[in-house]
């Protein structure tokens, strides 16, 4: 499945009327949406942490512990719903479009060609334009796009947005994170005084969850308990996701600080040669393995067979060693880490320094934006059926290229060269247009020389006077 780009918009109307809605409270920031990129979505509207770029893909160690009981953080999967109808309805239309001797043509002329018998009726451009393009991936074998305003999205789900997505995704994996943490300490016997106000802080490099907020025996029991399987990678992640700056509202401290290049170079390392490279000597701004080493150019090395066996970007080398040479000039001790820490207080998990949360009484916001979408949907709707009647009696592109044609045939050529009584409609399964048959005509007698033999029999809206030299 394909999302394209990283920060894109799920709906075009994003970027205007996001712009314009306002919070019910005259203090409260207004939600803005992402202007690049309309129409198309991302894997998360929310801003992808700086590590990513280097180690998204290999952030957690292997580990002998199976029993997360965290859920799984995977932010493609809030988007699986769309995928699965999209796939599904695109598969389908691609095994009517290809009983046609020309599939390519046939898609050009459902959603652009008026007088075809197949023109899909009552979408407006921009979903011709969309439609057509997912049938052309899905023929070529790609999988189709997802895009706020697919008409399949829109029949079905009545659209995507990034903002409502993001959140909603967020606040199910906060319940259901609630609901792992009461189960482990239901199982492990453990009852938290009631009033406990307890910080979870989890390192970016182990991802071990610390505990404070009660007494060391129980914050130790608390640990135990929770730090199962891969329990805190998927606890760091969902605290990053859960920053508000994505809601435009002030990011609290702790999304801003720390080193995130120093968990880079960590996983990086630890990744490629199992070392720790908080235990190793850091020198006249170089790292050296307990052989003695160069630490660099044993990552090099191994990072060059794995390019070459085809497991690694070659390219993406040069970011690796770009964050590796600044921590190791620095030094490791140098800057702080960047751990990310979540407060739980009677049974819920909740977000510090912010009311945009997930906890609760931190969520009055989510309505105020599912409210602002509504609007934003009755909007769209409203503008999409004014198209339609514009675009209704808007000739076809098909209609203006034939009708272009003909006017520079008959400034050319002069008036018998079209026949008035065919210039207006062109029949797909009748015989040529006038003026293809003038170009032919012109052919034959050596007054035009065709660069492609093809030209002349090309269908829709591909029937345009390129490919011809004119002699003088």
């Amino acid at each position: 499945m394909s999302v394209n780009g990283i920060g894109q918009n799920y709906d075009q109307n994003n970027v205007a009327t996001a712009k314009r809605m306002k919070s019910q409270n005259s203090t409260e920031k207004a939600v803005v949406a992402d202007t690049r990129n309309e129409g198309t979505v991302s894997s998360s509207k929310q801003r992808e942490p700086a590590y990513a770029n280097y180690t998204k893909e290999a952030l957690v160690k292997d580990t002998e512990k199976e029993q997360t009981t965290f859920p799984t953080f995977h932010a493609l999967s809030k988007l699986e719903k769309y995928f699965k109808v999209l796939s599904e309805h695109y598969a389908k239309v691609n095994e009517e479009n290809k009983k046609f001797a020309s599939p390519e043509q046939h898609i050009s002329d459902k959603y652009f060609n008026k007088n075809s018998p197949y023109y899909v009726k009552g979408l407006t451009q921009k979903e011709r334009e969309i439609c057509a393009t997912q049938e052309q991936r899905v023929l070529l074998g790609m999988q189709p796009d997802l895009c706020g305003n697919d008409p399949v999205i829109r029949e079905k789900f009545g659209g995507c947005n990034s903002f409502v997505e993001d959140m909603e995704w967020n606040q199910e994996i906060r319940d259901k994170t609630n609901d792992a943490i009461d189960q482990a300490f239901e199982e492990k016997g453990i009852v938290i005084p009631k009033g406990a106000d307890l910080r979870l802080t989890v390192d970016p490099y182990d991802f071990f969850i610390h505990v404070s907020g009660v007494e060391e025996e129980l914050a130790k029991r608390i640990e135990e308990a929770l730090n199962q399987g891969k329990n805190g990678y998927y606890l760091y992640e969902h605290i990053a996701f859960c920053d508000p700056v994505n809601y435009g509202v002030e990011e609290p401290l702790q999304y801003i600080s720390g080193d995130k290049e120093k968990m880079v170079v960590y996983h990086f390392v630890n990744r490629l040669t199992g070392y720790d490279i908080r235990e190793l000597e850091n020198r006249d701004g170089k790292f050296y393995t307990p052989a003695g080493e160069d630490l660099w150019e044993v990552l090099k090395d191994k990072y060059d067979k794995l390019a070459a066996d085809g497991k690694a970007d070659v390219s993406t080398l040069t970011r690796y060693e770009a964050a590796y040479r600044r921590v190791a000039t620095a030094g490791w001790e140098r800057t702080t880490d960047c751990n990310l820490t979540i407060g739980y207080q009677d049974g819920y998990l909740y977000d510090l320094d912010t009311s945009y949360g997930y906890g609760p009484g931190q969520t009055a916001w989510q309505d105020r934006v599912r409210n602002w979408y509504q609007g934003v949907q009755r909007e769209y709707l409203r503008e999409r059926e004014e198209e339609l009647k514009r675009e209704e009696n808007t000739p076809s592109r098909f209609a203006m290229v034939v009708k272009e044609t003909e006017d520079y045939m008959r400034r050319t050529f002069g008036e018998g060269s079209v026949s008035a009584s065919q210039s207006a409609e062109v029949q797909l399964d009748s015989k040529p247009p006038v003026f293809l048959e003038a170009l032919e005509r012109l052919k034959k007698e050596g007054m035009i020389v065709p660069l492609t033999n093809r030209i002349l029999n090309l269908r829709g809206e591909s029937r345009i006077l390129r490919g011809f030299d004119f002699k003088a």
